[in-house]
């Protein structure tokens, strides 16, 4: 058997009341023990996910300079890779780039 830690969570009192009417007494460990388990499986999915596409985009540029791995992102907003942004920077650096960089890459 998994050891099992104790813990104590401090919920808003509306959303104490929702939990207490939706959910029997003696089945609210298990409701939140599997509302944690799916979010974090959810998270560890979507990480792997961009862990793929990341990968993905790097062997497709694998040839070129690295200054495309460079991305700023002072402008993303909740810490999420906005992959499009990411594909437009990476097109206006490409055209930024002097010609003669770009005849060698190609």
């Amino acid at each position: 058997m998994k050891s099992i830690l104790q813990i104590t969570l401090r919920l808003p009192e509306d959303l104490a009341q929702r939990l207490a009417a939706c959910t029997p007494s003696r089945k609210r460990n298990q409701f939140v023990v599997d509302l944690v388990r799916r979010e974090l499986d959810r998270e560890s999915r979507e990480l792997e996910e961009a862990a793929l596409r990341l990968s993905s985009l790097e062997a497709t540029h694998e040839s070129e300079d690295t200054d495309w791995l460079a991305f700023e992102d002072e402008a993303v907003s909740g810490d999420e890779f906005d992959e499009k942004r990411f594909l437009k920077e990476l097109t206006v650096r490409k055209d930024k780039a002097p010609k003669a960089s770009r005849a060698v890459a190609a």
